[in-house]
């Protein structure tokens, strides 16, 4: 089995290894915390989010440069490369213990209409660990994109999916031992550092990563910060996006609020990352296409290829949670948190529709094309954060949702789509239209299935279970008869008939 194929089997076991757990850590977190506290934590889990920013763009970079120097295996280039990344990591360290200080000192002011005294104490108390961790995580960064860029895709995910149990573990002993959300994110801090200091040796050990930190050629440096620092401004458009709505709440509502919103969020980011796993293995085949020369009618080809694949893994998901997701919060929460499934369905639905356009994302980013768009992206992320603090102050939680829906909508499925057709010359046209053709009479029948089970209702985790077994069933025999073309089958039926004639041996 190859690297890529590897990668996805192991990443979608990492996957559901994660969100196994998040379903029995998060319950438990709530009871052991108090909605409280539980806000206040996953205020500081955005911010977290922030630190991601920090290292303006290079992880896309590394993964973009590193796959083009192994195309035409120019290791100078390579060494020089990751030197100057690690200067800059460096530097960007620096800056963030200095911002982080200053956001350190006007917590108070931030939030002191919103929350309490015992909140923001504890607020200063879990920002100094996230500073700590943010920087170990800037270099981190780094380490996993070489990984990524050498297609070590089995081996990240394995070492995902050890932390995961290693963590797992580690906070349910906490949690039943009754600490608090301040000894979780040390726990996270120590991972961290951990991980970094096992990938960053697999690098220069196993990859044989050399780094020169010297005679750095200045235009050579000013093509790596300008694609960069473009990439950083559209990772900042999003995160704006995604995570400014918990500050919004924070700031105007409570600390109980955003636990409820966060609810709704960890439901969409649990289901967008069925999305991320085929979406990791594919910058450097991207790249690498892109590189030979592959014609805009090739590159569209392969967009269509993976975008049908993608939307026939992530429907399912998406069918369920439509039809059965009131049910589940109920029985995962309860009732104090049954707004969360209108929050999740309005992030939710139109961040997984933009993942079947992941391909196109990347070819963009391949042909170092995507000025234009972030800046696009950066203008809608920030009328949303106007239109959250509106709509926040009018509606309340909810309002938040709308807004991101709103963004989402407008700039990662109607703008992209046009700059996608226009600007990189791909058939968009073409790609909607094959996308769902044929699919959409299997998700047709997949629904109207779905809907019939869910009128009986759910009343416990055993008839919730029993039934999302039917909703599968039915989708599968629906897509397999009604969406699936023939190479869509042979992926399946293939490596079932090896599997077959090896048990026949």
């Amino acid at each position: 089995m190859s690297n890529k194929k590897t990668g996805v089997v192991l990443g979608y076991l990492a996957m559901l290894v994660n969100n196994t757990f998040s379903f029995f850590l998060t319950p438990l977190m709530l009871l052991v915390f108090g909605t409280s506290e539980f806000g206040v934590y996953k205020l500081v889990l955005s911010i977290t989010s922030y630190f991601a920013l920090a290292d303006l763009g290079l992880s896309n970079a590394v993964i973009r440069y590193i796959s083009e120097y192994r195309a035409n295996n120019d290791k100078e280039s390579e060494s020089k490369f990751v030197g100057l990344v690690g200067v800059i990591d460096l530097i960007i360290g620096a800056f963030l213990l200095f911002l982080g200080f200053l956001f350190y000192c006007f917590i108070p002011q931030i939030f002191k209409n919103s929350f309490n005294v015992d909140e923001v104490c504890l607020l200063k108390k879990l920002f100094f660990l996230i500073v700590i961790t943010g920087i170990f995580t800037l270099f981190l960064n780094l380490a996993t994109a070489l990984l990524k860029a050498y297609e070590k895709f089995p081996l990240l995910n394995v070492i995902n999916i050890i932390k995961t149990f290693v963590r797992t573990g580690l906070i349910a002993i906490l949690l039943l031992s009754n600490f608090k959300s301040f000894e979780i994110v040390f726990v996270d801090a120590i991972l961290i550092s951990i991980v970094f200091a096992y990938t960053s040796y697999y690098c220069l050990k196993n990859l044989n990563i050399t780094i020169r930190f010297k005679n750095f050629d200045v235009n050579y440096s000013k093509k790596i910060l300008s694609y960069s620092l473009i990439v950083f401004v559209d990772a900042v458009a999003f995160h704006f996006l995604m995570a400014a709505d918990s500050f919004v709440i924070g700031i105007y509502i409570s600390s109980k609020a955003i636990a409820i919103y966060s609810i709704g969020t960890l439901l969409s980011s649990l289901f967008f990352s069925f999305s991320i796993i085929i979406s990791d293995v594919l910058m450097p085949d991207v790249v690498g296409k892109v590189t030979q020369g592959a014609s805009d009618s090739e590159l569209t080809d392969y967009a269509i290829k993976i975008g049908r694949i993608k939307s026939i893994l992530l429907a399912l998901p998406i069918i369920g949670f439509v039809f059965f997701g009131k049910q589940f919060i109920h029985l995962w929460v309860g009732d104090d948190f049954s707004i969360a499934y209108y929050i999740a369905l309005l992030v939710l639905i139109p961040q997984m529709i933009s993942a079947l356009m992941d391909v196109p994302l990347y070819i963009m980013w391949a042909k170092n094309k995507h000025k234009i768009k972030s800046f696009v992206s950066l203008g809608i992320s920030i009328i949303n954060i106007g239109l959250t603090i509106f709509l926040v102050k009018k509606i309340g939680i909810i309002g938040a949702a709308i807004s991101t829906c709103f963004a989402y909508v407008s700039v990662y499925l109607i703008f992209n789509t046009i700059f996608y057709h226009k600007v990189l010359k791909l058939d968009m046209i073409r790609f909607v239209e094959e996308i769902f053709s044929k699919l959409w009479i299997g998700l047709f029948f997949a629904c109207v299935g779905a809907y019939a089970i869910s009128l009986f209702g759910s009343c416990n985790w055993f008839v919730l279970i029993f039934q999302f077994i039917l909703v599968s069933i039915i989708y599968i025999i629906s897509i397999w008869f009604f969406g699936m073309n023939d190479s869509e089958k042979q992926l399946i039926l293939l490596p079932l008939n090896k599997l077959r004639s090896k048990f026949k041996k």
